[in-house]
Parts: C-alpha cells; structure tokens; sequence
C-alpha cells in the first residue's frame, strides 16, 4: 500500500511524531507500540478524511507488530478492535492485509509475530 505524502506529514505533526522526511517505510518507522490505543483512538474519530484512516491503520498494525515483539506475547486485548477495524473496511486494507499476512510462507522463522493474526482477518 503506498502511503501519500500529505497525509503522511499531516499525521506525523497531528500525533508528534519524529518524522524527518527521509523515511522509506513510515509506518514501520514510525510505530509506536506504547501508543497503540491513542492510534485507535484517533482512527475513531470522525473528522479524519479517508485517506488518513488509511494511513493510521497502517501505523496501527505496525506499532501491534512492534508491541507483539516487544512483550513476546501472541495476542492482547487490542486485537479484537483492531481486527474489527480492518474487518469492518477489509476491501480497503486488501494490500496491508495481504502485507502483513505473507500468505505464501510458511516457515515461522520468516513471518512477522503479527503474521499469524492478519490471516485470520
């Protein structure tokens, strides 16, 4: 999923983030596992335009990756809002869905920890 520039800095300053411009992948860089509910908390907001719920969805799933990492742990109470967010507007998030959920692998040594997740959406 590409991520648009406008909204990508329209973002960053509206949560502070450390943004420099430079980044490749900005929602991998960007994430923040101990902000992971203010990120859904904003994604329920109602004067967020489409494409920056898009965008923040991505952070979400890449902060949810960081944080199942981080704790070595399979799954945590967030996970049913999240999979309720991507579920809900699934025909949205076909590519971050298919990103994450590397449908082809089957090695565990090469999936993400939240891999085993997003199949499931």
């Amino acid at each position: 999923m590409i991520l648009k520039q406008d909204i990508i800095i329209a973002l960053s300053k509206r949560l502070s983030l450390p943004y420099t411009g430079t980044e490749q992948d900005w929602d991998i860089e960007m994430a923040d596992s101990s902000r992971i509910n203010e990120f859904i908390d904003l994604y329920h907001e109602y004067d967020l335009a489409f494409e920056e719920r898009m965008t923040l969805m991505s952070l979400i799933v890449a902060s949810y990756d960081d944080y199942l990492n981080e704790y070595d742990v399979s799954v945590d109470y967030r996970w049913d809002k999240i999979r309720a967010m991507l579920s809900k507007d699934k025909r949205y998030f076909v590519e971050l869905i298919d990103y994450w959920s590397l449908d082809n692998e089957h090695d565990e040594d090469h999936i993400f920890k939240i891999t085993p997740l997003m199949r499931t959406v």
